[in-house]
């Protein structure tokens, strides 16, 4: 679904012939990993970030290490945690940082959308004020201002 980051778990085994890379990951696996998202009344759906985090991308591993690809939100987090030092900022100081961050993405400086900088407030105003870095909905968030 457009933005949600999620995909339909149909679409989401559905490869063309020619594709690069065939899913071949199980429901089950997907569940365990947090990548399935079975709830509500649509058809299960396949959380792209959680995904993508899940050991199937890494490049190699043993019972003691795993090589796994740099997810470019660590990056991005680590830099607002470097600026910020402390679990939760206000929307204000975090519009301010965001917007002038780059990724792959996204070019910095630039306006955020209003319907994002609304997002923003509101989980603001549902934590008295401050936004905690490291809860989903701030994630939720960082994937849509810096989607990739």
């Amino acid at each position: 679904l457009m933005g949600s980051g999620r995909v339909p778990i149909d679409k989401f085994y559905s490869q063309p012939t020619s594709a690069d890379y065939v899913f071949t990951e199980s429901t089950e696996y997907l569940r365990q990993i947090g990548a399935l998202d079975e709830g509500g009344d649509a058809k299960p759906q396949v959380r792209i970030a959680n995904y993508l985090m899940g050991p199937s991308n890494c490049i190699a591993s043993s019972s003691f290490f795993s090589v796994c690809c740099l997810s470019e939100c660590e990056g991005l987090m680590r830099e607002l945690e470097q600026k910020i030092q402390a679990p939760t900022a206000s929307a204000m100081q975090l519009l301010n940082l965001v917007g002038n961050m780059s990724s792959s993405s996204v070019e910095a400086p630039r306006d955020l959308p209003e319907p994002l900088v609304d997002k923003l407030w509101a989980i603001s105003e549902r934590h008295s004020g401050k936004v905690p870095l490291h809860a989903r909905l701030f994630a939720q968030w960082m994937h849509f201002v810096f989607p990739s």
